[in-house]
């Protein structure tokens, strides 16, 4: 079967607050699955630290909180956009289920709702390892960047941006 099967029942919804520890549980184990060759222990400890279900309440409000499910409702992926700043705020993916298109799936359906919005230009401030993901879907690193966490540790981090008027047009 191999990944086709999970692509042929993954389903994208908005997220609710009933998805709080579900979005919390998922975003922990990807940061320290799929980004531990990219940042240190102590640095993973303390992004990890600050992900409890309420960090979520105020993304839930203001921003627009996608989630991946399977047929069995579990948790794929998540993907949230800031339209307030233009911004793809994050794409975490169940570690399990790496590289099989759902965060490719969750970043088209975020770029549609930007575009919806009126967003023609959008950031993302990338981890490390999640550069090439963002690249191979058009967006062009600019610099390297800390991102501040809650807690006063920063990471090292890739703000890049993309065009969403011209790539409309070479998806549809």
């Amino acid at each position: 079967m191999g990944w086709r099967s999970t692509e042929k029942y993954m389903k994208i919804r908005k997220a609710s607050k009933a998805d709080k520890e579900n979005i919390a549980n998922l975003h922990i184990a990807s940061i320290r699955q799929l980004c531990r060759n990219h940042y240190t222990r102590k640095q993973l400890n303390a992004w990890t630290s600050v992900l409890t279900p309420s960090i979520y309440d105020q993304a839930l409000e203001k921003k627009v909180v996608l989630v991946a499910y399977d047929s069995q409702q579990d948790l794929l992926g998540l993907g949230i956009l800031d339209i307030e700043n233009s911004e793809i705020s994050a794409i975490y993916i169940n570690p399990d289920t790496a590289g099989k298109g759902i965060g490719a799936k969750l970043l088209n359906e975020l770029e549609m709702t930007a575009r919806n919005s009126k967003i023609f230009r959008i950031t993302v401030h990338s981890t490390l390892n999640a550069k090439s993901f963002y690249m191979n879907h058009g967006y062009i690193a600019q610099e390297l960047a800390l991102h501040s966490l809650p807690n006063g540790s920063k990471l090292e981090c890739v703000r890049m941006i993309k065009d969403l008027s011209t790539d409309a047009e070479q998806r549809h």
